[in-house]
């Protein structure tokens, strides 16, 4: 029987970390980051963010959370897809931010900051250990 090596505490770590963030985009989005239900439909409220990270951010992120943990190749690959999303979404959100006039909504830059640190590392550590996906 063939033994196959454990993967790194670091895919583990990063498996955890888009867990959390699939989760929390899932939820968070469910009650308009603090705006009301999505589904009483609040008037005056941008439902960009919140569809899209229902639809599209929490389901890639936990899927991508699941195979990295199982050291799957459909794990690494839609964590890059992931890695992109993340990019996208935040660069997106620090454009908004800062279009605003000041004082700038600070409490929406520390998630996006992380989700870039993130995404760095769902970029340039996994690629290093790609071949270790099966």
């Amino acid at each position: 029987m063939e033994s196959q090596n454990p993967l790194p505490l670091g895919v583990k770590i990063l498996a955890g970390i888009l867990f959390l963030f699939g989760a929390f985009a899932f939820i968070g989005s469910l009650f308009m980051w603090g705006e009301g239900f999505l589904f009483s439909f609040p008037p005056g409220a941008d439902y960009r963010f919140p569809v899209t990270d229902i639809l599209v951010n929490a389901p890639a992120s936990i899927i991508a959370a699941i195979g990295l943990w199982q050291g799957r190749k459909f794990g690494y690959i839609i964590a890059q897809f992931v890695a992109g999303f993340y990019v996208y979404g935040s660069v997106e959100i620090f454009v908004m931010v800062f279009q605003a006039p000041p004082p700038y909504q600070m409490e929406i830059l520390i998630p996006q900051v992380a989700a870039m640190i993130v995404a760095a590392f769902l970029i340039f550590y996994l690629w290093r250990l790609q071949k270790s996906f099966s």
